[in-house]
């Protein structure tokens, strides 16, 4: 009796630890989920970090993989791609070293380079020698670097060549300024970041700015990330309701189409405004009416024909 008893004690230590340690499923059900836009840094490295800042007590703390393992076991995250939001280049190195270890998850990583300077090209070869280095995300012109100088367009060439990736952070761009790069580097997958960067309000959509999400999207290298709703709410906490957003979605979704809308998160920025499945769910649940086909394409389809990154 005591061997059995034993061993029946066993079992249920195992399931419970096989349990505690298994991706969950998240809102989306069966549906995989790559997210394509999370941030890791550490605030305890020396020199500390160049973003987020010290004063900003939500998101000033060391920001890790095992922060967000906890996340994705909880939501059903299948993979993720991670944004380098450092403008240190030796950074885009660290990120990569940090998830060496679970390659099968983080699969991509779209880093940080100064466009437009010497410094470039010797880097990006480099790093892209790593089949998880997918890209680069333009943020700004590095000091010393204005406008789109012919520097800034030989090596935004040598990124379509190598058929990487540009994701777009539109603080410091227009959608005019996508449209130019889109034109003239007709190869060149970009991906504009947070639904354009559009301060949503619950209101309809303005007509002007409908009218430039349409004209962007009428080029076919071009795509958008339906990302960091939290953080274009305009408010904290953030709205909850799938309708406060729908009107951004509607007009994003119908210019650019089931085939070049992208899910990311934005995380930990979503902490600002709610938790990782009120975001995940709002999205959701506006595309869920559209079909299966639509959230699989959403989900993870999408980003894994844009990146070239495969789920495990």
């Amino acid at each position: 009796m005591r061997f059995w008893t034993a061993l029946l004690g066993c079992v249920f230590v195992a399931l419970n630890f096989m349990g505690c340690c298994t991706k969950q499923p998240g809102v989306t059900g069966d549906i995989p989920v790559i997210d394509t836009h999370i941030h890791l840094y550490d605030t305890t490295r020396a020199g500390g970090v160049p973003w987020p800042p010290v004063d900003d007590q939500v998101l000033y703390r060391p920001v890790l993989p095992e922060h967000f393992d906890k996340v994705t076991r909880a939501n059903g995250v299948t993979a993720t791609v991670i944004v380098e939001a450092s403008d240190r280049v030796p950074d885009n190195q660290w990120v990569l070293d940090l998830v060496a270890h679970n390659p099968s998850h983080y699969v991509g990583v779209v880093g940080n380079l100064p466009v437009g300077t010497d410094a470039y090209a010797t880097e990006l070869n480099r790093l892209a020698e790593d089949s998880r280095y997918v890209g680069i995300r333009l943020r700004g012109f590095p000091e010393g670097v204005e406008d789109f100088t012919d520097a800034v367009w030989r090596d935004l060439k040598q990124l379509s060549d190598k058929g990487l990736t540009l994701d777009v952070l539109m603080a410091n761009f227009t959608l005019a300024d996508v449209r130019q790069i889109a034109e003239r580097l007709p190869d060149l997958k970009i991906l504009v970041n947070h639904l354009t960067g559009l301060t949503i309000t619950g209101e309809p959509a303005k007509a002007d700015w409908a009218a430039e999400v349409k004209a962007t999207a009428a080029h076919a290298n071009v795509s958008c990330k339906v990302s960091g709703i939290f953080q274009r709410s305009g408010r904290m906490p953030a709205p909850k309701e799938v309708a406060y957003y729908a009107p951004i979605f509607e007009v994003v979704y119908e210019a650019f189409g089931e085939d070049r809308v992208i899910y990311g998160s934005n995380w930990p920025v979503t902490d600002r405004g709610g938790e990782y499945h009120e975001q995940l769910a709002i999205i959701h649940d506006y595309f869920a009416p559209k079909g299966r086909v639509v959230l699989e394409k959403l989900f993870w389809k999408n980003a894994a024909a844009f990146y070239g990154v495969k789920l495990n």
